[in-house]
């Protein structure tokens, strides 16, 4: 049924464990309910989503790490009857308010917080009877390419819909065991892709490129990848694609869950195809990607366009344009310039301020391990091979790019000189 780290759990274990969650505090009622979920513990997580699915509950989703007084203020700010903190014993009600609906939300539902990149987190939430068409359509996708009977080692964080959703749900649905890592330790990693050697590997990019000199030449081998939850910068792309593994690129949103599946990924920005449940709209010029998916219209807020082969591609975040004395920069453009520069491993561009232009675009760069990378070669580099008014004014060499906990970056921080 499922493994967390080492330990392996059957299906009747699993049923047994929500049975006694069951019978505690708050299902004891037998009502249904709206309760967050702020845990670090993968089996906990799994077993209590899975029986308030089941149940007919309504969760809200709350990164592990989230200090409790922060995890208690968003929970009463959605409208939680009471908030789960890392365990079943965790379990505190919580005072009526909210976004939501103190309680019980209209349809059971699956909430999370958007990520908050480009602004004030907005609360989000998906009715399981969408997120079931979803996880069938992922299903029927895999199916097509191969790929349903491979066993999924999730790396990617399940208190997050991709590695939730797309790992670990799905999974169950197409009677596969999912094998999440609850310790991120190099080796432990290893160790399990080495058990499992069809595997399809679930990570953020972050994570990716800590793990690559692992598989290098003569190291681990690595058999398909599902690469979500931030763009996958070039570099990491080319290390990637060195290794012979069948890689993956997943788009969606918060909205719509998994939209697109790219497998076999033909670029680093490439998006692949739409999935049954939904639509990716994008034209052959750079312009905003939507998504129509049951019923609804969803602006993403990403730029993007359609390539000759029909595959969409990601050109970056439409709040992230820089703009130079009226000239659009594409940070990501910029970004892959910088990537081809050998020697650079990861490269970030944003926003900055200049007396003359008014914006400027800036960039950070972390050299690959054994490598040494200047300033002024990053910015001779770029000249070379862009306009002068897309060449960064500034470039900053520094041992690592500041990430959100769910791996992305978060240009508008970078510009107001946060982490």
């Amino acid at each position: 049924m499922l493994v967390v780290d080492q330990e392996r759990i059957t299906a009747a274990q699993l049923r047994d464990m929500q049975d006694r969650f069951e019978a505690r505090e708050p299902f004891g009622s037998g009502l249904r309910g709206f309760y967050a979920l702020c845990s670090n513990d993968p089996l906990f997580v799994v077993a209590i989503v899975a029986l308030m699915r089941r149940r007919g509950d309504s969760v809200l989703l709350l990164h592990g790490d989230t200090p409790r007084d922060t995890a208690v203020r968003l929970a009463v700010k959605a409208g939680c009857a009471g908030l789960f903190d890392q365990s079943i014993e965790g379990y505190a009600a919580l005072p009526p308010s909210g976004d939501a609906g103190q309680g019980e939300p209209l349809i059971p539902s699956l909430f999370q917080y958007s990520s908050g990149t480009t602004g004030e987190p907005k609360l989000i939430g998906r009715p399981w009877e969408e997120i079931g068409a979803e996880i069938a359509s992922y299903n029927e996708r895999l199916r097509s390419r191969g790929l349903a009977g491979e066993t999924p080692v999730v790396l990617a964080s399940i208190a997050h819909s991709y590695g939730l959703i797309a790992g670990v749900l799905s999974a169950f649905e197409r009677g596969v065991q999912p094998v999440v890592c609850g310790t991120k330790h190099p080796m432990a990693i290893v160790r399990r892709l080495a058990e499992h050697p069809n595997h399809l590997l679930y990570a953020v990019p972050a994570l990716l490129q800590g793990l690559m000199p692992l598989f290098g030449r003569g190291g681990a081998r690595l058999h398909a990848v599902v690469s979500s939850g931030a763009p996958m910068p070039i570099g990491l792309y080319e290390q990637l694609r060195q290794t012979g593994a069948t890689l993956v690129q997943q788009y969606g949103c918060t909205e719509a869950g998994c939209v697109s599946l790219a497998i076999g990924m033909a670029s680093h920005d490439d998006l692949g195809e739409a999935l049954g449940h939904a639509e990716l709209h994008a034209t052959a010029d750079p312009a905003e990607l939507t998504v129509s998916a049951f019923g609804r219209g969803i602006a993403t807020g990403d730029l993007g366009c359609m390539a000759a082969e029909g595959r969409a591609r990601f050109l970056g975040r439409i709040d992230d344009l820089i703009n130079v004395s009226g000239l659009k920069v594409m940070p990501a453009e910029v970004e892959e310039v910088l990537g081809r520069l050998p020697g650079i491993a990861e490269a970030v561009v944003y926003r900055g301020a200049h007396p003359a232009s008014g914006e400027t675009a800036v960039a950070m760069v972390v050299a690959k391990e054994g490598a040494t990378v200047t300033s002024e070669q990053a910015r001779e580099w770029c000249l070379r091979h862009l306009p002068p008014y897309k060449v960064p004014s500034a470039v900053r060499v520094v041992e690592f790019i500041p990430k959100m906990p769910s791996g992305k970056i978060s240009r508008k921080l970078l510009a107001q000189g946060g982490a």
